[in-house]
């Protein structure tokens, strides 16, 4: 029974390597411009807790740039995008790794004084970055960036992208979108939307933009509401889909604005005014807008539109702040029917604007475990809670799951068990 719970605590502790950034939120912010860098906080659902400043903990003696508004991962990586760098501690273009968060490489600027505004991964040679300088392209294999960017994408600042159909679809800062060939990497189009285009978002299959053309405040009738498809043939805008509110506009402080997206049931979640108190609901199959879906508590409201889906549990994960003299920033988790799950989490004392969320990628499990037994036949699972009790039904919290196999060999993982 020694050797055995010694080969258990073996698989658990070679899995905390893995899971140490992930069920949980990535909560990223602006923190006090002029005083901090930007940093990257983690929230974990596993017991509640929140570990601040991560970016910080994991690099001694370097920090994210200043006012980072953006963070994009892919399978190795996490990409950090950020206005200004913040001296020659942090980067306006920072690249970590995904599982440990350790440094791998940092651009101070782009063109002499290029800030970075969104990036897109595209595949494990090509990352898209957008900066007020145009349309850049990084090859995370070689670690290199392109000297010049795409020809044509400076006329309008890039903002979010999304793909399609073999073309990558940026959003231009009160202009449009461009569509950009990504087997040529060049500037194929761009569609026209006029003064207020503000966002991209994809669902399932669909391309949308979002047109707002109402900076601050409650938008009022001369103001241009608009929820537009493209389509991902032609790349031309479909009749536009008038609303009583859209997105917001980032055209003053450019900021992150798609709204949070119910892909299966074609529903979108978004504060669409700076500062207000509430989260809005448009479900795009019936047309029906909710202004007051959710009701932000009272005192608060949101900074921007840090408001997103977990696609894993399928709730939204919403940032609040109580004013800019204050130092008062909270955290909120709303079910799908706009009921707050759990309490309010009071974020530390000067945890300043938040920016965005992004959500950790499901656990991995280290390879020689899962990959040599992915063709074994299973005899019995059996499942260990912290305290060692077993059970042949998994408890709740944390589990070591054990798998025995019909050849006598054994693996075990570590997992979450709602």
């Amino acid at each position: 029974m020694k050797k055995f719970f010694s080969f258990l605590a073996s698989a658990a502790l070679a899995t905390c390597a893995y899971a140490q950034y992930t069920n949980g939120v990535f909560l990223l912010n602006e923190d006090w411009f002029g005083h901090n860098s930007s940093t990257v906080n983690f929230y974990s659902y596993a017991d509640g807790a929140i570990q601040y400043r991560v970016f910080q903990k994991e690099n001694e003696g370097k920090t994210l740039g200043n006012t980072t508004q953006f963070m994009a991962q892919d399978a190795n990586n996490i990409y950090f995008c950020s206005k200004q760098n913040y001296g020659s501690t942090g980067g306006r273009f920072d690249i970590v790794d995904a599982k440990t968060l350790k440094l791998k490489q940092s651009f101070a600027t782009f063109a002499s004084d290029g800030d970075t505004r969104a990036c897109y991964p595209f595949s494990d040679t090509k990352v898209y970055v957008g900066t007020t300088k145009g349309l850049y392209i990084y090859n995370p294999t070689t670690g290199e960036i392109t000297s010049t960017p795409i020809s044509g994408t400076d006329a309008k600042e890039p903002g979010e992208m999304v793909e399609a159909n073999g073309k990558l679809l940026v959003s231009a800062l009160n202009k449009g979108i461009y569509v950009i060939d990504t087997n040529t990497d060049q500037l194929e189009k761009t569609i026209e939307l006029g003064k207020g285009a503000c966002t991209l978002f994809k669902m399932n299959d669909e391309v949308w933009a979002a047109v707002n053309n109402c900076t601050w405040g409650t938008p009022s009738a001369s103001n241009i509401e608009q929820f537009v498809e493209i389509d991902t043939q032609s790349f031309e805008a479909k009749t536009p889909v008038t609303v009583p509110m859209a997105c917001q506009n980032s055209s003053f402080a450019w900021k992150k604005t798609s709204p949070a997206i119910d892909a299966k049931n074609r529903v979108l979640y978004y504060a669409p005014v700076d500062c207000g108190n509430f989260i809005s609901k448009y479900d795009m199959n019936t047309g029906e807008f909710t202004q007051n879906f959710i009701t932000i508590p009272q005192g608060q409201k949101m900074y921007g539109n840090v408001c997103d889906l977990d696609p894993n549990t399928g709730n939204l994960v919403v940032e609040t702040f109580v004013d800019y003299s204050s130092q008062n920033y909270y955290l909120h988790i709303y079910n799908k029917d706009g009921e707050e799950v759990g309490e309010q989490i009071q974020l530390t004392k000067g945890y300043w604007f938040p920016a965005m969320v992004m959500f950790a990628k499901a656990e991995q499990t280290p390879t020689g475990i899962t990959d040599a037994n992915a063709e074994k036949t299973v005899a019995s699972v059996k499942y260990f809670n912290i305290s060692g009790m077993s059970s042949n039904e998994p408890f709740e919290g944390l589990n070591i799951v054990v798998t025995n196999y019909t050849d006598g060999s054994q693996s075990a993982v570590k997992k979450m068990m709602k």
